[in-house]
């Protein structure tokens, strides 16, 4: 019954990314000086090994898909563009391996990425056997409005992009990592979010289109969203988010995981609610976490025996011959030590009565009788809830 740790679950994303920049930093460090990326890769002379400053690529005015400039098998190895701009482009079957992108904008009528390749996984040096270089691209403060179709994305670092209608359809994003970003109007279709991690991302009308399945894993993490406006809107946009993220983790068999997100998705829902249903709502959320938390009807349990025998020390009831009968005036002047004592036996008949027990020790008043009638009634509701939980939490 394992809730995500999303605080260590953060902590292990930047710690990744740490250390796939600096494994990217060493391998182009180590390819610009060698230029010897195997026989497998052949060098476009014009896009390979450079640097490009405010360069645009394709046509700026809007235009539509088919006709978009094509560009077919280019491999564009180790080249960092700064501040350029795409547009109009259809990369098909390309390979960019350990590109950096600052600044860039893929924009006007979008750029296809249709089967193109985004890592290096085989090691160039000897032995390759089971040696893995996993040289991937980095997109830094980017404008990505693109359709990316069977391609690979593997172990993609996107920090402090913009990334809005987007489609990543039959792609391959196992380990690509997104940080301090925003996802707007994504659709994601049949792909591989295998060890995805979305750290620290706001999200508007984020999507699963499949008609197959895109698979997740343990490892794969989507952050909390970070809240921005706090509108009924807003809200409501970010409870069907954690909807679909969280119905994705239960099709690809994530129980917990898809408990964690349905908890998080009805507190979102709540603030979109109408005054009374958000009573409702609370009382659900208190008594039982939306189900999530079984823990907490234990608690709330606890609360309301506590509840139910101060109101027995006001109302009244006989304890072995002794009178317990508190009133606003008598309290103050009572030893604490016997205030003491006997909240301790009635918080001993509010257990009893609680659970449905009874006690041949303890005669109620006639008030006092009226209550545990209430207290009997709330403590069956409650043992089915907490029961109801647990069970939920067990099954899945």
């Amino acid at each position: 019954m394992a809730y995500i740790n999303f605080k260590e679950e953060k902590y292990v994303a930047n710690k990744e990314l740490r250390n796939r920049k600096k494994n990217n930093s060493k391998l182009f460090e180590e390819y610009m000086e060698s230029k010897d990326f195997g026989k497998e890769y052949v060098a476009d002379n014009e896009l390979s090994f450079k640097e490009f400053q405010e360069k645009h690529f394709g046509n700026i005015r809007i235009i539509d898909e088919d006709e978009f400039l094509v560009i077919e098998n280019k491999e564009v190895l180790c080249s960092i563009f700064d501040n350029c701009s795409f547009n109009n482009i259809k990369f098909k079957q390309c390979k960019f391996i350990g590109c950096t992108f600052n600044d860039c904008k893929f924009h006007s009528g979008g750029v296809i990425f249709e089967n193109c390749i985004f890592i290096k996984e085989d090691s160039s040096k000897k032995p390759t056997l089971n040696n893995k270089e996993n040289f991937s691209c980095c997109f830094n403060k980017c404008s990505i409005y693109a359709k990316f179709t069977g391609s690979t994305l593997s172990y993609g670092i996107f920090q402090e992009c913009i990334i809005h209608n987007t489609l990543f359809e039959l792609s391959d994003m196992n380990n690509v990592i997104i940080i301090d970003s925003e996802l707007n109007k994504i659709v994601i279709s049949d792909s591989n979010l295998v060890g995805i991690k979305v750290v620290n991302t706001y999200m508007v009308d984020f999507e699963f289109n499949d008609k197959l399945q895109s698979k997740l894993d343990e490892k794969s993490f989507f952050d909390k969203i970070p809240i921005r406006e706090k509108t009924r809107e807003e809200f409501e946009g970010l409870y069907m988010i954690y909807e679909v993220i969280g119905n994705k983790c239960r099709e690809n068999n994530l129980k917990n995981n898809f408990g964690e997100y349905y908890y998080i998705c009805k507190k979102m829902q709540r603030k979109t609610l109408d005054f009374i249903p958000k009573i409702f709502s609370y009382i659900y959320a208190l008594t039982c976490g939306y189900g999530e938390r079984p823990l907490y009807s234990i608690v709330s349990s606890l609360g309301i025996i506590i509840i139910f025998a101060l109101l027995y020390m006001f109302t009244g009831f006989d304890y072995n011959g002794i009178n317990i009968n508190y009133n606003f005036n008598n309290l103050v002047y009572n030893d604490i030590k016997l205030i003491s004592s006997n909240f301790l036996k009635s918080f001993t008949y509010s257990v009893y009565v609680f659970s449905a027990v009874g006690s041949n020790e303890i005669t109620p008043t006639i008030v006092s009788e009226v209550i545990g009638d209430m207290e009997i009634i709330i403590g069956i509701i409650m043992m089915g809830i907490g029961v109801g939980a647990v069970t939920r939490k067990l099954v899945r």
